[in-house]
């Protein structure tokens, strides 16, 4: 009896494997799960000393964990780096979900510093704390990554023949478990922190309401009051976009580094919040199959959290969408397209029925709507003579005048010009008089113009543009007096 029921739960038993990458590690947690208890197989930590080098990290950290367990057959859910990720909050003016997923990106267009085409776009829907629902619309956070990202990402780990069922938000799933846990206050923050990159997660009576990822730096104080500025602007932003304040009883922190008493510390003194250290693996039960091994919940808390996204059937982003869409679609959908093939089938009688008779209206009706789209193209773009397809044209063309603009709002080492202008504005001296004239962003360095009153102050402005993490060197091109009205004329070239 008991080896049948030992064979029984071997067959209803699943392997899921959370697959954390991330800027500076990759870890990695495999989870054994049945109907009676949830084991967890085998799990590693391997941080990441160079970009280039990711695919060496992963291949190093998957040859430890055969060392441990077979983790064929395992059911793959990963996450893609935060900080490549925007994120946004919108209201839309209806509820259907089709309807949602077809506007969502053209609402999103004039608020991202990308093409829409150029993105795989996800969102959930938030019930805002105090609100009334409203029958005609909803609030939605929404995420969008690069194709070109997210297909060099699956590329990677297609090369080690894994195939993730979903790949989601780094950070999110962990921030969904501490959500869904009642034993703690319902309003609270969850602090995602690696060595250069921060994400923030604001929760509220079981939901996530707000996303915002951020570079790590420090000015003239600690990195640890750099944070707590920049966790206060993420409260300050959360007021104006839903119209009410958000007060967090506890932080939790998610630290990759050991000094993470020094930065509880700091953060409740310096905001006021209990702050505490993630630890998912103590609320959830789990049996670790090689004790022996080291557990430490700063580095394995987010890969256990996408392996408990799949049993727990939270709902998360999901960037595997489009283009890289799962093979499956055919099993999932079988019976949907059954029913859609036999109504197909109907639908094609009808239509050959009366296709003979349509054809001729439909026919005018074309050479009647390519006569406007051909009008309209002519009109906007009267340099073109030679007219094949307007419609491609008229996408080209616009696609040229955006990226033709001097803000593309990123350069090539994925650094954006807002963090670029942050950063020129915190690193410059406040007693200096400064006047900046020009700024010029190209994707290796940066080019600024402007006057001051002495040419010590162009020294110091240098110094200062120095400790920014962004900037590699600082450069004075030039610095002449204006005779005209006694002001210094300078030129700074630095590169990112």
């Amino acid at each position: 009896m008991k080896k049948l029921q030992n064979i029984l739960l071997n067959t209803m038993s699943k392997k899921i494997f959370g697959l954390d990458i991330r800027y500076d590690s990759v870890s990695a947690v495999l989870v054994k799960n049945n109907i009676k208890e949830n084991f967890i197989e085998a799990h590693e930590y391997v941080p990441i000393s160079d970009q280039n080098d990711i695919a060496g990290c992963i291949d190093s950290l998957l040859k430890s964990l055969a060392k441990q367990t077979d983790i064929s057959g395992s059911i793959c859910i990963a996450s893609f780096p935060a900080n490549q990720i925007s994120y946004r909050n919108i209201k839309l003016p209806f509820k259907e979900q089709k309807k949602i997923k077809q506007i969502l990106p053209y609402e999103l267009e004039s608020t991202l510093p990308f093409l829409v085409d150029d993105l795989i776009i996800d969102y959930n829907s938030i019930k805002l704390q105090g609100r009334s629902d409203s029958v005609d619309s909803t609030d939605v956070i929404a995420a969008a990554v690069e194709k070109s990202a997210l297909k060099l990402y699956l590329n990677t780990l297609a090369s080690f023949n894994i195939k993730p069922k979903i790949v989601t938000v780094g950070g999110y799933p962990t921030a969904l478990c501490l959500s869904s846990d009642t034993t703690v206050p319902e309003n609270r923050l969850f602090v995602d922190m690696g060595n250069r990159n921060c994400s923030v997660f604001i929760l509220v009576a079981g939901q996530i309401y707000l996303i915002r990822s951020f570079p790590k730096s420090a000015t003239g104080s600690s990195i640890a009051e750099s944070l707590c500025n920049e966790i206060k602007r993420t409260l300050y932003d959360s007021e104006e976009i839903f119209g009410f304040n958000l007060k967090p009883d506890e932080i939790f922190i998610t630290k990759y580094n050991s000094d993470i008493v020094n930065y509880k510390q700091d953060m409740e003194h310096i905001l006021g919040i209990s702050a505490k250290q993630t630890d998912l693996l103590s609320h959830t039960g789990f049996i670790r199959k090689n004790p022996a091994l080291s557990w430490k919940p700063e580095q394995m808390d987010n890969a256990l959290a996408l392996a408990l996204s799949e049993i727990e059937g939270f709902k998360v982003f999901n960037f595997l969408k489009g283009p890289f869409a799962a093979k499956n679609y055919w099993v999932e959908n079988k019976k949907s397209l059954i029913k859609t093939g036999i109504l197909a089938g109907l639908v094609l009688v009808l239509i050959f029925i009366n296709i003979v008779l349509k054809t001729h209206s439909m026919e005018k009706k074309l050479a009647g709507l390519n006569n406007q789209i051909t009008d309209i193209f002519k009109t906007t773009f009267p340099d073109v003579k030679n007219i094949v397809d307007p419609i491609q044209q008229m996408r080209v063309k616009l696609k040229e005048a955006q990226k033709s603009s001097m803000f593309s709002g990123e350069t090539g080492k994925h650094t954006y010009a807002i963090d670029i202008l942050k950063d020129i504005s915190e690193f410059t001296p406040r007693d200096i008089d400064v006047n900046l004239t020009n700024l010029v962003v190209d994707m290796e360095s940066v080019s600024i113009a402007g006057d001051t009153n002495r040419f010590n102050s162009v020294d110091d402005i240098k110094r200062g543009l120095e400790q920014s993490n962004l900037f590699n060197k600082v450069t004075i091109s030039s610095a002449n007096m204006n005779k005209s009205d006694n002001r210094v004329r300078f030129k700074l070239k630095v590169q990112l």
